[in-house]
């Protein structure tokens, strides 16, 4: 760094020292050592006077990287005389680090400015760099984005429940109201009735849908275009409460290399604020709504949108999981498949309930007389205990290996979420099951049904074909892709 910094002193290639040592100051602990050579930006402010742009545009990077609070009129006064608009944005950028307050009025103005302003094709992509470096700014000064309150629940509205594949039946026979069809991604229902679904437990993602076109042809233009058409900003009035521009970021689910995404998302986000006159405007950081564009096989995207601005509330117990938790929306649909096999007033043991996910889940179903969870990784034990407290559900954790547990009375169900082959040889991991198996024997009342959730569907077979004492009730793929399955057995004819 002493010899780039000498390097810039005497006039030696300001421009290629610049951006070495804008690199340098990126790295930990180097604007220790920056500051242990000079405290003085003197330098490096002097270059924002440079007949090259580019050298003034990697000086107000530095200068912004040293957060150099003394340069802060020096950054305005070259940003206000900047011709060259590739380098605007840089000054701004420079001063997201720096306390701007005295000009505050003066960034609303010109963010203004450039809001009202219908950039030619040439000046698009600068325009809108600097306008989004504007934004920021004052979203910092205005006290944050502006936030809209979500008050449409009493609204027939379109919207998609999202479920895994081959289980939009258990989430569509839960809808009483609106017209529902079964599409691949999940649940589609027009005119339904948002209360009603965000009590359903096992969709994983509510979407809301446009009445336009849902096969939009690959081009921004086009896409922006429709969306406006489909008064996205209308149907977002609509439904809040609340004054202000919305903030939005874009999604796609598509298989476009990750550089053409990147520009075309760009591209459709300039469109979209520009077709609405700014009332919708991209923010990476601030955003209420997210639009979702959904390849499908013709190369068309199908256009959605998820709302940030309506608390979910499903599983808000969850405050603690660990790597290996299981996904809430999985463990309520084990539980609705597995309803016709419940029994009431029922005692329940997870047998390997980690962070107690599905012995919650289990008891939103029906009614239990007691409910234990057992798990020999303490962490887990406590953030099931709390996590229970949290939806305020009587389950005893006890902190214990299965294979030495014990229990005063059998249980009606057993309920496990079989860990994963993960470092263990194969052998190790039939020998666990076979434990599993004996241990659920000793524990489980005559007829007692067991739950299991495995990803080792050969090791459950031989079990099932070797045990006179364990029948299959039911069988359900879950999962192909990792041959997750949940088995319903029930056990009969042991001491």
């Amino acid at each position: 760094m002493q010899k780039v910094y000498e390097a810039l002193q005497q006039g030696r290639e300001v421009r290629t020292n610049l951006i070495e040592l804008k690199q340098m100051l990126k790295e930990e602990g180097a604007l220790d050592t920056y500051l242990s050579m000079t405290e003085d930006d003197e330098l490096i402010a002097s270059f924002l006077e440079d007949e090259d742009a580019k050298v003034r545009k990697n000086a107000a990077l530095v200068l912004g990287l040293l957060q150099s609070q003394e340069s802060i009129e020096k950054l305005w006064d070259a940003y206000v005389k900047e011709t060259q608009m590739f380098v605007k944005s840089a000054y701004l950028c420079a001063m997201q680090k720096l306390d701007c307050r005295a000009y505050e009025k003066k960034l609303k103005h010109r963010y203004k400015e450039l809001c009202d302003y219908t950039p030619k094709p040439e000046e698009q992509k600068h325009i809108l760099e600097e306008r989004k470096e504007l934004h920021r700014l004052v979203v910092r000064y205005n006290g944050g984005a502006s936030s809209h309150k979500f008050t449409g629940y009493q609204l027939p509205l379109d919207f998609i429940l999202t479920t895994l594949k081959n289980y939009q039946d258990t989430t569509a026979v839960q809808i009483e109201n609106g017209a529902v069809k079964i599409i691949p991604m999940g649940v589609q229902v027009m005119a339904g009735d948002l209360k009603e679904a965000l009590k359903i437990r096992t969709f994983r993602e509510l979407l809301f849908t446009f009445r336009c076109n849902k096969n939009l042809r690959p081009n921004p233009v086009a896409i922006a275009q429709e969306l406006t058409r489909a008064d996205i900003y209308g149907l977002l009035k609509r439904v809040h409460e609340g004054d202000g521009q919305f903030y939005f970021r874009i999604e796609m689910k598509t298989s476009m290399p990750a550089d053409k995404k990147s520009s075309f998302i760009k591209k459709l986000a300039a469109e979209i604020e520009q077709k609405t006159k700014q009332r919708l405007l991209n923010s990476a950081e601030h955003y209420e709504v997210e639009i979702r564009l959904i390849e499908n096989r013709n190369g068309g995207f199908y256009p959605c949108m998820k709302l940030y601005t309506i608390p979910m509330k499903r599983f808000s117990y969850r405050k603690y999981t660990t790597a290996h938790s299981m996904h809430p929306t999985i463990a309520a649909l084990l539980v609705e498949l597995a309803s016709n096999w419940l029994t009431d007033d029922a005692d329940i043991l997870d047998a390997f309930c980690g962070t107690g996910t599905l012995a919650i889940e289990r008891l939103y179903a029906l009614p239990v007389h007691s409910s234990y969870g057992v798990d020999s990784f303490g962490e887990a034990i406590a953030g099931a205990r709390e996590n229970a407290g949290i939806a305020h559900m009587n389950i005893h954790f006890i902190k214990r290996d299965i294979f030495e547990f014990t229990s005063s009375h059998p249980f009606d169900e057993i309920w496990a979420d079989m860990p994963p082959l993960g470092q263990k040889t194969e052998q190790e991991q039939e020998a666990l099951y076979e434990g599993f198996f004996d241990k659920a024997h000793e524990l489980i009342k005559e007829r007692g049904r067991l739950f299991l959730f495995s990803g080792d569907a050969q090791i459950v077979k031989m079990r099932l074909e070797s045990d006179e004492r364990l029948f299959l009730q039911q069988e359900f793929c879950i999962r192909e892709k990792d041959g997750a399955n949940f088995y319903i057995m029930e056990c009969r004819g042991h001491s």
